[in-house]
């Protein structure tokens, strides 16, 4: 019975449905046929949609059938707006209905004139022809056909284009072209080219430091400048303007109007120290490209490793540092951003680079170091071969100029008489503080020759001999030098085989210095022995902040040694024990001396035999310790349990601010039913969220978000 009444009911509907969709079709037909003959005027769409009313929601599960594919075409009598007047049957309508804006304009006529606004449609016809005006699918071949005549042109909108908007116009004194990029620092520079990469280099410190409208007659009469630039840079307001005018003349000029140039400022009192840096730029490359190199000693180089670079920047003496020219820029530019008078400063006056900065106090500060500060140069070369004759010409450009603050000759195939010329200069030199020797078989006989002058040499503050085959001989002769040496602050002397006699001498050498702060042993045959002969040294050191040890052998042994001496008067901060060998055993010796020192603040225990038990031994520690902000603990075996541990002490000890354990067996397995993946990565958040600065390095493991 259900399944009747069911049934009675659907049909009915459907009977329903289908008598709505007879009467709109007769009525479509009706309205169609008195459309043919005349009957009804052509009202407007408005009209017809108030008349018919809203369309009526059907009560069907059938979908609604999809509109007739004929009324996608565009069509006079559905697409345009039409007037609700009858039209008279002999009059001509237009092709096309024009805008409100060409109405008023244009005349009507039977040809059809192409706009941006309104696309051609076909031409009307009167109803009392027997074509259908409204039967799009018969005139579909004219209306295509009438669109290919005609074509309409539409304006494209220019992007970012906005009308009625005022330009600003810099007063440019010649058309603004950027430097060209530098060469690549392998090939060959000729002579008649290397003052271009002496301008692009020095370019920021003539900008700051140069006011050519001093000189401008002397330029003027040595024909540098020409008259016409003279009148334009007369009283310019912009100064950085016209010097960057003057070094692109030059910079597009011959070598020999950059010498006269460099000869002006070289005879001026106050540009002495500009035409100096850029001398020694210009022998520098003379040593490297002017004498060849011996054919015997050249070893094949890639080419990407030869290079000749220079950093020019301002030297505060009392502070002891450098900051270099493009640091300088920078900062002006963004305290000048801020800055409400640096605009008014500029227009007035032609004072110095930086007076027109805001007037905060590091903004100051710099304006006084450019003011004040004295121009120095950073050396680099290398891939270049500085062997025998070269060597020679780079002593004697380091002992003429006092402006050479680093000089980093690394992989330069020098030998150890190389570096006998090189310590007569070092001797010599005023200013020289970096020296860097890397990847240099000097041998023993090069530190012998350098103890020498760094016994004598009383401004050198770091020295990097790193992987220049030096052994404990060298050790010796250089240790006995630097015991004396109260200005060397690091020193790096990493990949020598000095092995424990060596750590005898460094030992004996820091009981007695007391300017050392950092020294770098990475890879340097140590065993447990040396570690402890060295760190009797450490522990009476009284300036060492900074000792690495990575790579060598200590294991737990060495780790007992150490432990002997690391207490709290220990002045160490940065201790590194990178893959040392070290096994949880360690670990439990070393929690007392993180449980003791106040002054340790980054411990690097990665790449050793820790695992879950090691960090489990140093947790408890390191909960009471509130020293140390960094631990790195990558590649030590270390599961979900010791992470565990880990989190309950970033828990305890807000302190840490870092903790490294990537590549670790996070996520694998866990014997702990409550150390999960899930539980984990929560217990991250909760600590992390507490703790915003706080960072995890998780990479290379299971889980690593």
């Amino acid at each position: 019975a259900n399944c009747d009444e069911e049934a009675s009911s659907w049909k009915f509907w459907q009977k329903i449905h289908l008598r709505r969709g007879d009467q709109k079709q007769k009525e479509l037909e009706r309205l169609r046929s008195d459309l043919e003959n005349g009957n009804i005027p052509i009202a407007d769409v408005s009209e017809i949609e108030t008349e018919t009313g809203k369309a009526q929601r059907s009560h069907s599960l059938r979908p609604p059938p999809k509109p007739p594919r004929m009324f996608l075409f565009r069509s006079s009598s559905i697409s345009t707006p039409r007037n609700s007047a009858v039209i008279n049957p002999g009059s001509d309508r237009n092709s096309f209905i024009m805008s409100q804006a060409y109405q008023n304009s244009r005349s009507r006529d039977n040809t059809n004139i192409p706009t941006a606004h309104v696309a051609p449609v076909r031409k009307e016809v009167p109803p009392e022809t027997t074509d259908n005006n409204n039967d799009i699918l018969e005139k579909k071949e004219k209306i295509i056909q009438n669109t290919d005549e005609v074509k309409p042109i539409i304006a494209r909108p220019v992007r970012g284009e906005q009308p009625n908007r005022i330009k600003i116009v810099t007063p440019d004194l010649t058309p603004r072209r950027n430097f060209s990029r530098q060469r690549r620092s392998s090939e060959i520079v000729p002579q008649e080219e290397r003052h271009k990469l002496i301008i692009q280099s020095s370019l920021e410190l003539l900008c700051q430091k140069f006011d050519p409208f001093t000189i401008m007659n002397d330029l003027k009469e040595k024909n540098v400048v020409s008259e016409e630039d003279v009148q334009a840079f007369q009283e310019h307001p912009d100064r950085r303007l016209v010097c960057e005018s003057i070094l692109h003349n030059l910079l597009e000029g011959p070598y020999s109007k950059f010498f006269i140039f460099c000869d002006i400022l070289r005879h001026n009192n106050d540009y002495n120290c500009l035409a100096l840096i850029m001398d020694v730029m210009k022998d520098t490359y003379d040593v490297v490209y002017n004498i060849p190199a011996i054919a015997s000693e050249e070893i094949p180089v890639m080419e990407e490793e030869k290079a000749v670079t220079f950093e020019i920047g301002y030297f505060n003496a009392e502070t002891g540092v450098m900051k270099p020219v493009v640091e300088l820029e920078k900062t002006r530019d963004s305290s000048k951003r801020f800055s409400r008078d640096s605009l008014f400063f500029k227009r007035a006056s032609r004072l110095s680079y930086m007076s027109v900065s805001s007037d905060g106090g590091r903004s100051s500060d710099d304006s006084v170091l450019i003011n004040h500060g004295t121009p120095v140069i950073n050396i680099c070369i290398s891939g270049h071969s500085l062997h025998e004759d070269r060597a020679k010409a780079l002593s004697k450009v380091v002992s003429k100029y006092n402006c050479i603050l680093e000089l980093r000759i690394g992989k330069t195939q020098l030998s150890g008489r190389d570096v006998g010329h090189l310590s007569q200069a070092i001797q010599a030199s005023a200013c020289l503080a970096v020296l860097d020797l890397r990847l240099n078989s000097i041998g023993n006989e090069g530190a012998r020759l350098l103890a020498v002058s760094l016994a004598k040499n009383s401004h050198i503050r770091q020295l990097n001999i790193s992987s220049t085959g030096i052994d404990h001989e060298g050790c010796k002769n250089l240790s006995d030098a630097l015991k004396m040496n109260n200005t060397i602050t690091e020193i790096d002397m990493s990949f020598l085989e000095i092995g424990d006699s060596g750590c005898i001498c460094l030992g004996n050498m820091l009981k007695q210095n007391k300017s050392i702060s950092k020294l770098r042993l990475r890879s340097s045959g140590i065993s447990w022995i040396g570690c402890g002969i060295l760190f009797e040294g450490v522990q009476q050191s009284r300036s060492l902040t900074v000792l690495d040890l990575s790579r060598n052998f200590i294991g737990d042994n060495g780790m007992e040694m150490m432990c002997r001496h690391l207490n709290e008067k220990c002045s160490l901060v940065e201790l590194n024990l990178e893959n040392c060998g070290i096994t949880s055993s360690g670990c439990a010796m070393l929690s007392d001396v993180v449980l003791s020192n106040k002054t340790l603040t980054n411990l690097d225990l990665s790449v050793n035999f820790i695992a879950d038990a090691g960090v489990t031994k140093l947790s408890a520690a390191l909960e009471r310790n509130k020293s140390i902000k960094t631990l790195g603990l990558n590649m030590c075996g270390i599961t979900n349990d010791g992470f565990s541990k880990m989190l309950d002490v970033l828990e305890c000890n807000p302190t840490m601010t870092l903790l490294k354990l990537c590549y670790n067996r996070l996520g694998k397995e866990h014997s702990n039913p409550t150390a999960t993946s899930d539980d984990l990565k929560y217990r991250v958040r909760i600590v992390t969220s507490s703790n915003p600065k706080l960072k995890i390095l998780l990479w290379g493991n299971s889980f690593d978000d």
